[in-house]
């Protein structure tokens, strides 16, 4: 069973204040040092921001530049995002191909494939999935080719958002020599997707090669997802570390959003949206950064140490939501009836999906348990065909392709929203009739945070 790793995306507010090296109170605004207010053990940077970014005049190393510590773990991403944007919008990004590698092989413990993501922006096009793998295949060749540190780990990626599209890529990336795999499917937020990407690798024998040393998730940290990617991993052998990145703890020094822990669910506001919950007088929080905030009117400021000090908050809250999921599923009970030492038959509840059901998990991720433990037993072709309703439709007819939400399927003429509505409209129904109304909602997040947009 392999335990998942949350990787936080490194803000520029934060290379900011470490440049800066401010303190706070004698924390030094890290999460990876003796004087942080928490210790975390992996990081993430983009090789654009590492480049470009606040630090760009610094000498030396990126990592050296934030100090970060040689015995944890540096996760670069490649910069494909900006590279395939300044491209199809015909301007010139200062970053090449083997720059981003030389960049990566300078800092990473573990890296990336310079992959040009399919899906920019709202509109997929089957041409524009063709260009990118296209492109990304160069850049693989030669990432191959002139790739000098072996000890640095670097990626595969797969992509496609349907088994067609997934084979496709496959089978033209499958044959590079890396030490893993990064999974991008879109939306990252769908966990139905995601346990679908798992699978298909899972399928291949992926996670049987010596070489695969890691899975990674792109850019995806929700609340709703994260139980699929670690139900899937408590699926592989440890040798295989897995993880997941995401900038979305950054909301924090954005918009002063302040998230509670996750099993609770709402958030609070400061700032300039102090007032909607003006009334509390101390924060409702003992974790490591909040323990040493005495006085409310900090996170009020105008300054860089209240978005800075929520964002830590809400970084904790992640690594603890990612540590009880991680411990709660090595309980390996599946739903099933047995015999009591009365002779009784009882039934044996799922302790994972009972829990999720507590913290009002939506219905999505739940499923996406089920399709995972289906596909195992049954192939993932036959659990895509059972639960089509969950998923984007798989016969495409690309003529009708409106976004990569919103397929036509060929066989009712329904768009995929059409076709998840209804059935998740069946499903509240069903809860209100037995009288277990749930109100499930997917928290908006703001736009532009990280290579995702969440």
């Amino acid at each position: 069973m392999s335990e998942v790793l949350y990787i936080p995306a490194i803000g520029e507010q934060l290379n900011s204040c470490w440049i800066r090296k401010l303190e706070f109170k004698g924390y030094d605004l890290k999460f990876f040092t003796e004087k942080s207010h928490f210790e975390h053990n992996i990081a993430l940077q983009s090789c654009f921001y590492g480049v470009n970014g606040v630090g760009k005049r610094a000498k030396g190393t990126f990592r050296d530049m934030i100090g970060f510590p040689k015995d944890k773990i540096f996760f670069t991403d490649s910069a494909g995002f900006q590279l395939a944007t300044f491209q199809i919008r015909g301007e010139i990004c200062n970053i090449k191909p083997i720059d981003s590698l030389r960049w990566q092989e300078e800092n990473a413990d573990v890296g990336v494939n310079l992959d040009y993501p399919p899906t920019l922006g709202k509109v997929a096009e089957y041409k524009h999935f063709k260009w990118s793998l296209v492109e990304s295949i160069k850049n693989f060749a030669l990432f191959q080719k002139e790739r000098k540190n072996y000890e640095m780990k670097m990626l595969n990626v797969l992509h496609g958002e349907t088994l067609e599209l997934m084979d496709e890529w496959y089978q033209a990336v499958k044959d590079f020599k890396f030490d893993g795999w990064a999974v991008g499917m879109k939306p990252p937020w769908d966990a139905m997707i995601q346990a679908m990407g798992f699978m298909y690798l899972y399928e291949k024998g992926e996670f049987e090669k010596d070489s695969t040393k890691w899975l990674h998730f792109f850019g995806t940290s929700g609340k709703h997802v994260v139980p699929t990617i670690v139900y899937a991993a408590s699926k592989l052998n440890k040798r295989i570390k897995v993880s997941y990145d995401s900038s979305s703890y950054n909301i924090g020094s954005i918009y002063r959003t302040y998230y509670l822990p996750f099993d609770i669910g709402p958030h609070l506001s400061f700032g300039d949206k102090f007032s909607l919950n003006k009334e509390i007088e101390k924060l409702p929080c003992m974790c490591p950064v909040c323990s040493t905030i005495d006085d409310l009117s900090i996170l009020n400021g105008k300054s860089i140490y209240a978005g800075v000090l929520i964002s830590l908050h809400n970084m904790y809250q992640y690594i603890h939501y990612n540590n009880v999921l991680n411990e709660l599923v090595k309980i390996k009970t599946k739903e099933h009836e047995e015999e009591d030492e009365a002779g009784r038959t009882i039934k044996v509840r799922n302790h994972f999906k009972s829990y999720l059901k507590k913290i009002n998990i939506n219905e999505k991720t739940l499923i996406s348990i089920d399709f995972i433990d289906f596909a195992m037993e049954h192939g993932l072709k036959t659990a895509i065909q059972k639960f089509h309703y969950a998923l984007i439709p798989q016969e495409l007819n690309r003529a009708e392709q409106k976004n990569i939400f919103s397929y036509n399927s060929s066989k009712t003429g329904k768009t995929t929203e059409q076709e998840q509505k209804e059935y998740f409209e069946q499903v509240e129904q069903k809860k209100i009739e037995e009288g277990k109304v749930v109100e499930v909602k997917e928290e908006k997040k703001p736009q532009g945070l990280d290579r995702w947009g969440i």
